[in-house]
């Protein structure tokens, strides 16, 4: 049986529920604002998995608890609790919404507390009822808009580039880009090639002598924004792209354009051959292989420092570890929790195993905080590259260029290739 359409959906609930799934809706989209301005503090956030879930209730008095930010935008609608769990038991049973219940600590102490999360199937009944169309987004290795607008612009100015400084009054489509964009185009260190702009200190002007001291010539300077090489190949390669993706940004078109550059955003389709890893599993992989080649463990050299700093000789087992990846810092490097398991479980032999970190190697004088909670998680493992691991990055690692463009990966050595296996 065919599953029903989002508009079908949408045109089956009751006005209340329509009213309930549009409010559970605001708040989720609410929520991914939140997280995509998050993306200018550092780090990673959360997890879509964990902020998708929106406080639906509390069950203690309003009065000393308040009112939840969807209970207050339903009572602004003229609905109130009384029905509640009947519509979200009818949003539930149409698989629109996950509902969950837990605790949670209030002035009263610890409460009920009543959870929602929109699926991908309500997120698009909301989206068809609504008029609401999904949000366009780049693929991996793409500008958004906004970035690709300043981009573009740097393109424009030419070697000479742009001043920082952009007076009152300047048209947008002739400002430098802003400190903010700047900060994104220049840190991007992931980008193969380099980052995309860069920014000098220039002369600016003849030099002159200083009015307060005679004889003293001052050199007058600026601040000047530029494309770098890997700027200029970036738009070249995927200004046709672009057009695609972001009709309204005017950018213009070389007429002689690289060999290899991409004809339609089809370009940017991941075809992964049979037999490679998933992109999660294999940037994991990859961060195994840089490790190993460095012979690189971070609790060797930060713990053995402490065991000295302690008086004592680092204890063997530690200094023996192989070198590789904390457990603890997977998520680090991709916020997949499966993707150890792709690797320690590959069909055709472990391409990384796992070793014990014992407690006794724990650092001493270091391992409790002062309120005696752990520093070091209790069951830490070191998760490093085997022999059947290095065979298959090396092997495939061509195959994994074509297929991953962006990910930087390191050469493999000749002895690598000591079997003819892609295992």
């Amino acid at each position: 049986m065919p599953r029903p359409q989002p508009a079908d959906l949408w045109a089956e609930l009751n006005p209340r529920q329509q009213i309930y799934l549009t409010v559970i809706y605001n708040a989720d989209q609410n929520a991914e604002a939140n997280q995509k301005g998050g993306a200018f503090d550092w780090g990673h956030g959360p997890p879509a998995s964990e902020w998708r879930w929106q406080t639906f209730s509390l069950k203690a008095s309003k009065e000393l608890v308040g009112r939840t930010a969807i209970q207050y935008a339903l009572a602004q609608k003229d609905e109130h609790d009384q029905g509640a769990g009947s519509s979200l038991a009818a949003l539930r049973r149409r698989e629109l919404i996950e509902v969950t219940e837990d605790f949670v600590q209030t002035v009263l102490g610890m409460v009920p507390r009543v959870r929602v999360k929109l699926t991908t199937l309500g997120r698009a009944t909301a989206r068809a009822g609504l008029g609401h169309t999904a949000p366009k987004s780049p693929p991996r290795g793409l500008l958004s808009e906004w970035l690709w607008s300043n981009l573009v612009r740097l393109y424009r100015a030419g070697p000479d580039g742009m001043s920082t400084n952009s007076p009152r009054g300047t048209p947008p489509e002739e400002r430098a880009p802003s400190d903010k964009a700047r900060f994104f185009l220049e840190s991007d260190q992931r980008r193969p090639g380099g980052t995309l702009v860069t920014t000098k200190n220039v002369p600016a002007g003849e030099p002159y002598e200083s009015p307060l001291y005679k004889g003293h010539m001052i050199h007058p300077t600026e601040y000047r924004v530029y494309l770098t090489e890997a700027g200029k190949a970036h738009y070249e390669q995927h200004v046709r792209c672009y057009a695609e993706l972001w009709p309204d940004v005017a950018a213009p078109v070389p007429n002689d354009l690289p060999g290899d550059a991409h004809s339609s955003l089809d370009d940017h389709k991941v075809r992964k051959p049979r037999g490679l890893l998933a992109r999660a599993p294999f940037l994991l992989l990859v961060a195994l292989v840089r490790n190993d080649l460095d012979d690189k463990l971070w609790i060797r050299e930060e713990w053995g420092g402490y065991w000295k700093n302690y008086g004592s000789t680092p204890p063997e087992a530690l200094m023996a570890l192989p070198a590789g990846i904390t457990t603890n810092q997977v998520r680090s490097i991709t916020r997949s929790s499966t993707a150890p398991a792709k690797l320690l479980e590959f069909r055709s032999g472990p391409l990384a195993a796992e070793q014990e970190v014992h407690q006794w190697l724990y650092p001493p004088g270091r391992r409790y905080w002062s309120d005696g909670s752990n520093v070091w998680p209790d069951d830490l493992n070191v998760l490093h590259v085997t022999d059947a691991g290095r065979t298959h990055y090396a092997v495939n690692l061509e195959a994994y260029r074509a297929t991953y463009e962006d990910v930087e990966t390191p050469d493999a050595p000749e002895t690598w290739n000591a079997s003819s296996s892609t295992g």
